[in-house]
């Protein structure tokens, strides 16, 4: 088996096994609708059962397109996006960063199987495209006060400072630049496979407010990364007859997330990775529901407070599409089932407490 092909079969079942850990850890989300958390483009739901069907396929045709003709398995890989965005109109929440990144890196394993150096290109764009664009999300607030504390050591001699926050996002820019730039590319991986490996230790289901959802998607992108460094020597920057393909990543990975620093773009379009420039809505009823008293972040007070992100991954494996307009639909839900419904807050939940 020459180099190549062994470096793409692990690349095939890593990605494989991830994608359908994302499916097992989100089934109450692409699977199911929810009382309170589903909102649909439409005014009505389609049932449970119609939902699982369409997601069964969605999760499975890209899997079996990995093993067969290009010529069948490029109408497998259209079959799945289509219906992944029929589950998205019935449910905004299923469109995810990490969903995107699965089917752009589906879609060039799936098209580009038979020309590695092409197959190495659409990597780049792909990979590229998350860092730089996610690391510019990351020079926020949000991510420097709330996010990266999450990420240091404390055991070291040195404090964390604001500083530092601002560091860890300008170093993810730099190294997604570095890709592009064959004497720099290892290094850069290497910085980056340090990154995701820190991001699973730190923000995976072990830690306080930590997902088990961290786990696959971080990982995939560790053998993607892999795979670059291992093929940096031996791949050239290469398009060939594969502008099509390209252009398509290049809409998603590069074109988007630089528009949204910029204009504004669905959040869940812009790779708004750990960035926490999204709105984080926090439900207030103003009495105690049993049917929420897991999640209630006061429980000494008659009142409740519910952080809906929380609630969400809790819930359904995945998180809410951070829009107004989205959370102002939620509200609406939650009224119309729970009287004692009062609204929606967004701001620090410490603040919310004290005026409860």
């Amino acid at each position: 088996m020459n180099f190549h092909f062994s470096n793409r079969y692990v690349l095939n079942a890593s990605l494989i096994i991830c994608w359908l850990a994302t499916a097992f850890i989100g089934f109450n989300g692409f699977f199911k609708s929810h009382d309170f958390l589903t909102v649909s483009l439409f005014d009505f739901q389609i049932p449970d059962v119609l939902t699982s069907l369409i997601a069964v396929f969605a999760f499975l045709l890209p899997v079996i397109a990995l093993f067969i003709n290009v010529r069948i398995a490029k109408w497998l890989l259209f079959i799945s996006v289509f219906l992944y965005l029929l589950l998205i109109l019935f449910d905004l929440h299923r469109l995810t960063p990490y969903m995107i990144v699965y089917l752009g890196v589906f879609s060039a394993l799936i098209l580009l199987k038979y020309d590695s150096s092409i197959l190495y290109t659409a990597l780049l764009i792909v990979a590229s495209g998350i860092y730089i664009f996610n690391g510019l999300h990351k020079l926020h607030p949000g991510f420097v006060n709330d996010i990266a504390p999450r990420l240091w050591f404390h055991f070291l001699p040195f404090n964390y400072t604001n500083t530092l926050g601002y560091s860890f996002a300008i170093l993810e820019i730099i190294a997604g630049l570095f890709l592009l730039i064959p004497l720099t590319r290892k290094l850069a991986c290497i910085v980056l496979l340090v990154m995701h490996i820190i991001i699973i230790w730190k923000l995976g289901p072990w830690n306080m407010d930590g997902y088990v959802i961290v786990i696959p998607w971080n990982f995939m992108m560790i053998v993607t990364l892999i795979y670059l460094f291992r093929k940096s020597a031996l791949s050239t920057f290469r398009i060939g007859s594969a502008q099509t393909v390209m252009i398509v990543l290049g809409v998603f990975f590069w074109l988007l997330p630089g528009l949204s620093q910029v204009i504004w773009i669905p959040e869940n379009l812009s790779m708004m990775l750990y960035s926490r420039k999204s709105k984080s809505g926090y439900l207030i009823i103003n009495d105690k529901i049993e049917l929420l008293k897991s999640y209630d972040r006061i429980p000494e007070k008659e009142k409740m407070l519910i952080s809906l992100q929380h609630y969400s991954m809790e819930e359904r494996g995945i998180a809410i599409h951070p829009e107004l307009k989205i959370y102002d639909k939620i509200l609406e839900n939650f009224k119309s089932k729970i009287a004692q419904t009062d609204r929606i807050y967004y701001i620090h939940p410490n603040k919310i407490a004290e005026k409860q």
